[in-house]
């Protein structure tokens, strides 16, 4: 069973005073485990395919399968439940509380879960990223790729299946934004799906799949890489 199945999806915006189809007939499938760039230039559709991957906005026409359910099915307070506890949001803006030290927006959406020992998860998942010695850090005493590892080590607290990844590296220099993709590669490498909306070829490379999308539609998918030929794209590209 794929994890993600779209099929024959439209989605489209008033803008002034005209339609937009962001999105226009995408069928595409994910398998679990897979690492999939997502490339196009702006305005193409690249940010509406990752708000309906992830559940916050939802298609005008066609079909969305999530593990094989349907999700049009699902309440709000369902879809609430699986953006909190099976989806990680990664974004270019960091998205972190100012005043509340770095383990505290780590904890964020344990808040909104069932786990237990918030404080224990936060800082596993710090650790996971290589800040477990920030963890009492506000944002402003953090460079910007601790910040965005704070993000993601928000994002997979609570251990979730897939990982959707919004131009992640476009604040960072090319040193930090290649550490930020190490991160992603190694979750990857662990069984997380992970989907990376990028304009950079060369992470694509690393990410081992690329998808063009271009006025809302598809035009190439270049299917899976070995994850070997992804981790030396990584390699090259920091010795570079």
């Amino acid at each position: 069973m794929s994890m993600i199945e779209l099929k024959n999806v439209r989605k489209s915006y008033e803008k002034d005073a005209n339609i937009v189809r962001a999105l226009d007939d995408v069928s595409l499938t994910i398998e679990r485990g897979e690492f999939v760039a997502v490339l196009g230039p702006s305005g193409s559709g690249k940010s509406t395919l990752l708000n309906v991957l992830g559940l916050l906005d939802s298609p005008d026409s066609g079909a969305y399968r999530l593990d094989g359910r349907d999700v049009s099915t699902f309440s709000a307070d369902e879809l609430a439940a699986i953006r909190n506890q099976q989806i990680g949001f990664v974004f270019q803006t960091f998205h972190l509380l100012p005043k509340t030290p770095a383990v505290e927006n780590v904890e964020l959406p344990l808040i909104y879960s069932d786990r237990s020992d918030l404080t224990g998860l936060a800082n596993k998942a710090l650790d996971k990223v290589g800040l477990a010695d920030r963890a009492s850090h506000l944002p402003s005493e953090l460079s910007g790729g601790q910040q965005q590892r704070v993000a993601i080590a928000r994002a997979l607290v609570n251990e979730p299946d897939l990982i959707l990844a919004d131009e992640p590296t476009g604040n960072l220099d090319s040193k930090t934004g290649l550490e930020i993709m190490s991160i992603l590669q190694e979750l990857n490498a662990d069984g997380v799906t992970v989907v990376l909306i990028t304009h950079d070829p060369e992470l694509a490379r690393i990410a081992g799949r690329r998808v063009d999308i271009v006025d809302g539609r598809i035009v190439r998918d270049e299917g899976v890489t070995d994850r070997r030929d992804a981790r030396a794209a990584l390699g090259a590209l920091v010795e570079a």
